[in-house]
């Protein structure tokens, strides 16, 4: 009896130390498997997009998908160096070129994604042309958002800017016609569509419209979309050739992601397209 107890014992022991290694070697492996994908975006049309057309085929592919929203657009960056999250959507390309030069980030983007075009918004005019006396016109205040929404005020000529400087890092102080003597009061992108009220027009980046709210079709004016300014999902270098980057990419370029992006009752269908949208 004492022997069948004893064996018992040692079975026992045998047991727990073989579920403890079957447990750490399970543990090792959830570590390096890339079958789980963290998300950084900001709450908004880029965050609902992942969701609704990128996430499902993700889960259909194995994958287990995390979102993660961010209240900026300086965390997102941030947090994909520092591998808190794996991929993140929410910027165009020359902002994340710009951010991983300045904080000397290794990140890469792998595939531009339909994107709302920026907006003059205004509460009190229909058009530039109607609106007289002193006018304050409200515009981001990162240097990436600030000089794109002079050139979208340029668009609506308005205002002209040195031609002989470098566009995309133009500030107020580049602008030689102001006809209008506008004024400018620069501000956190993520709060323009707040200061509507108190101003008399603002530019805004189409997901801060769309998130308060905004209707693109009644902006005075939508922003002409250059190569650099669709938004564009992103990566560490390291992945930019790991399985689930390239599995995020073939999704964007699916039939799958097109029906939600085509569909007239979803918010995407007014969405500038990429020259790759259809490839």
């Amino acid at each position: 009896m004492r022997g069948i107890n004893k064996m018992n014992k040692y079975e026992i022991v045998s047991l727990v130390l073989l579920g403890s290694m079957v447990l750490f070697t399970g543990c090792g492996e959830k570590q390096v498997k890339s079958d789980y994908i963290r998300v950084g975006v900001c709450a908004g049309p880029y965050g609902d997009m992942f969701k609704e057309a990128i996430q499902p085929s993700l889960e259909e592919k194995g994958y287990e998908v995390e979102i993660v929203e961010f209240s900026d657009y300086v965390q997102p960056n941030n947090a994909l160096a520092e591998e808190e999250i794996d991929v993140n959507m929410f910027q165009h390309s020359v902002y994340l070129k710009k951010f991983c030069e300045e904080h000397s980030l290794e990140l890469s983007d792998i595939t531009e994604i339909p994107t709302a075009a920026m907006g003059v918004f205004s509460s009190s005019y229909g058009t530039f042309e109607e609106a007289e006396g002193s006018l304050t016109v409200a515009i981001p205040n990162d240097d990436t958002n600030l000089s794109r929404a002079l050139r979208v005020l340029e668009q609506t000529g308005v205002i002209t800017i040195n031609p002989n400087i470098d566009a995309s890092k133009a500030t107020v102080n580049d602008i030689l016609e102001n006809p209008k003597n506008l004024s400018f009061t620069e501000v956190s992108a993520e709060i323009l569509p707040s200061v509507l009220d108190s101003i008399d027009f603002a530019v805004i980046n189409g997901n801060y419209a769309l998130s308060a709210g905004l209707d693109l079709s009644e902006a005075v004016h939508n922003e002409e979309l250059a190569e650099g300014y669709y938004n564009v999902i992103a990566v560490r270098n390291e992945d930019v050739e790991a399985q689930f980057a390239k599995d995020i990419v073939s999704i964007v370029h699916s039939d799958a992601f097109r029906k939600v992006i085509e569909d007239e009752n979803n918010q995407y269908v007014a969405f500038a397209r990429p020259t790759e949208y259809n490839k």
